[in-house]
């Protein structure tokens, strides 16, 4: 579990990077994010009751996105919030495979230090 300082929980924070940020896609991800004024970078991870009417399936695919995401926090750069839509195809995907296609979303959004 990412700590509270890393978590974005504002609806006023997601409706101003849905308003204003810029969007990166991959195979498995949609990532959203806009440069805040904090010393550190937030993070929130989205999935749609369309991937899976299964809260328990939702619930894996945020557990692995939080847990690739606490792990690497280091490697991202400081002062961004960003949001991370799982998409339908990451469904029945393995760790290894998501946790790829993540460092291939967050290079091309030019966010790894």
């Amino acid at each position: 579990m990412l700590p509270v300082k890393y978590r974005l929980t504002q609806d006023r924070d997601f409706k101003r990077i849905n308003a204003g940020g810029k969007s990166v896609f991959s195979a498995y991800f949609r990532l959203r994010y806009l440069a805040n004024k904090l010393p550190n970078s937030r993070f929130a991870v989205v999935v749609s009751t369309k991937i899976s009417k299964k809260a328990t399936i939702r619930n894996r695919l945020k557990r692995q996105t939080r847990e690739i995401l606490r792990l690497n926090r280091e490697k991202i750069k400081d002062g961004f919030d960003l949001i991370i839509s799982v998409q339908n195809r990451a469904l029945g995907r393995d760790y290894e495979e998501l946790k790829t296609d993540l460092a291939v979303l967050f290079f091309k959004g030019n966010l790894l230090k």
